[in-house]
């Protein structure tokens, strides 16, 4: 705890169990390289003179600690997503974000177009989307739908696609999976989370419409 009575929060640190972390990468039998905290969380622990902005009240103090893990996690899953791609996504510089587009296109019943992405995704940076797409089809796991227009071109995974999708089912049982068993109650608190997510999700979103009015 810090002196304000804010956990020390870091991508490596987030409020949670020690143990049940430890358990957890131990069942996975993985360790974390050591990491030291960046110079700006130094700056922040040592600051003795100010309380943090963003966390000057109980309430504000506790969506400022959800706000650093979901930083954290969300970087963490998209590091995780890009590294399952293998060689394949080493070869065609592919990351996190097009492994994502690719898995919804994977559970998609049919072939979607960059708007069905953006929804999905809930993004708004079409061209980013674009750009991820070309590299998908560049890199031969996807590929657009005969007779789709320019206006309204619509992407389905190639059986190569399918295949790489195949391989990280495999790699995402073994290391996040499996080793989850060993948190009790996990299937509970993931529900709950993702509850309190899609509540937050609509929140953020309907403050960036309240703020797009305003500029």
């Amino acid at each position: 705890m810090s002196q304000y009575g804010l956990r020390d929060q870091s991508c490596w640190d987030i409020p949670e169990s020690a143990r049940r972390i430890s358990t957890f990468l131990e069942a996975a039998k993985f360790s974390m390289p050591p990491r030291k905290p960046s110079a700006a969380l130094r700056a922040f622990k040592n600051d003795k003179e100010e309380i943090p902005p963003l966390a000057r009240t109980e309430r504000e103090r506790v969506f400022f600690e959800f706000e650093q893990s979901l930083i954290c996690s969300s970087e963490a899953f998209y590091r995780f997503a890009g590294l399952g791609l293998g060689e394949i996504g080493k070869a065609n510089n592919l990351t996190g974000q097009e492994n994502v587009i690719l898995q919804q296109l994977m559970f998609s019943p049919k072939p979607r177009s960059v708007s069905d992405l953006s929804r999905f995704t809930n993004r708004d940076d079409i061209s980013n989307i674009q750009y991820s797409l070309r590299k998908l089809t560049a890199a031969g796991l996807i590929e657009k739908v005969p007779g789709s227009t320019n206006r309204d071109t619509r992407y389905q995974p190639t059986a190569k696609g399918r295949k790489l999708t195949d391989e990280l089912v495999a790699i995402r049982r073994e290391l996040l999976i499996g080793p989850s068993s060993n948190l009790s109650d996990i299937e509970a608190q993931l529900k709950s989370a993702a509850t309190a997510l899609s509540l937050l999700t609509g929140l953020y979103d309907h403050m960036s419409r309240v703020l797009s009015g305003r500029v």
